[in-house]
């Protein structure tokens, strides 16, 4: 399956689907996955296509096997269940344990370091995310390097007191028999009832419909950045424009790393009128971070966002 149909499909099953599902797909073609907030050309691929999960680029042709679980009942997976609303590192280590149950059944020893992939013979040979859809379901997403890497050009990332990224590296198992497991680690681990879904003729139309995210993000026309902050999965970069007194007129937060869009952009919206440095800019930034509802991984302090604010308040005097 090409990249850009199995993106439109995860999107299409995110907005629109009422149930829970799994889509797996042996990926074809030489396109990189960017993250959704990532700018383009990062991946250093000559074809790239925007994703609707944070994170960082990754190859997502020939040889890597996906999977998007799209889980709106979390207690029905076990998350959730009577320990309160789960933060995204939460969920994260929750739902990876299908990918680690799948990979087991196919022989292969791998584990969970945190941070966003998975390890097998001192190698990154998966790659996770996550997004929210309509009524906020969560969907879960997995690149695994089956018979190909998903590493791309990107810089990999640098953060003081964390051990250096592992190398990304493939299996060496064909993406179609690790669909077939991943498909498989999941229904077990979280005790699923499967049941194969044939799309009708209109359902198929409204996947194809389904707009992708642009390359170039639109939203950032007008706002300066004064360069990015380092993160412990990769960079965080704030985009802004400044009124004529010198508060926060316009803000994007852009870069590596994940989170839910709607808590991201509310969070984008009450930081306009606000001073860069002040002491509400940073327990606005700390509450987001904080709430389970934003889903963030890989920004895990409130300095980090009020650094990005300032130096590109700075740049856009």
């Amino acid at each position: 399956m090409s990249l850009e149909r199995a993106v439109r499909a995860a999107s299409w099953l995110a907005e629109s689907s009422a149930a829970d599902a799994l889509l797996a797909a042996e990926l074809a073609g030489e396109s990189a996955l960017l993250g959704a907030y990532q700018e383009r050309g990062v991946s250093g691929s000559s074809s790239e296509l925007r994703g609707i999960c944070g994170g960082r680029s990754a190859f997502a042709g020939d040889g890597i096997a996906a999977l998007w679980a799209l889980v709106g009942d979390l207690a029905g997976w076990g998350i959730d269940a009577g320990s309160g609303p789960a933060s995204g590192p939460r969920l994260l280590n929750r739902l990876v344990r299908g990918v680690l149950a799948g990979l087991t059944q196919i022989g292969v020893s791998a584990s969970y370091p945190g941070r966003d992939f998975v390890v097998a013979g001192g190698l990154r040979v998966a790659q996770l995310s996550l997004a929210r859809g309509a009524g906020g379901r969560l969907l879960f997403q997995v690149l695994v390097g089956a018979a190909s890497g998903f590493g791309t050009a990107e810089p990999v990332p640098a953060f003081f007191g964390l051990p250096p990224l592992p190398a990304a590296g493939a299996l060496g198992i064909a993406a179609q028999a690790v669909c077939s497991a991943l498909v498989d680690g999941f229904a077990r681990r979280f005790a699923l009832e499967l049941a194969p879904i044939e799309l009708s003729a209109d359902e198929l139309r409204a996947v194809a419909a389904i707009s992708l995210p642009p390359l170039d993000d639109p939203e950032l026309a007008g706002l300066r950045s004064g360069g990015a902050v380092a993160t412990p999965i990769g960079r965080l970069l704030a985009y802004v424009a400044l009124r004529p007194d010198g508060v926060l007129d316009r803000v994007r937060l852009r870069g590596d790393w994940i989170a839910a869009r709607e808590p991201l952009r509310e969070l984008e919206r009450a930081l306009a009128g606000r001073v860069p440095g002040e002491a509400a800019t940073r327990e606005l930034c700390a509450r987001w971070l904080a709430a389970p509802e934003s889903a963030v991984v890989g920004l895990v302090d409130p300095a980090a966002l009020v650094e990005a604010l300032e130096r590109s308040a700075r740049a856009a005097r």
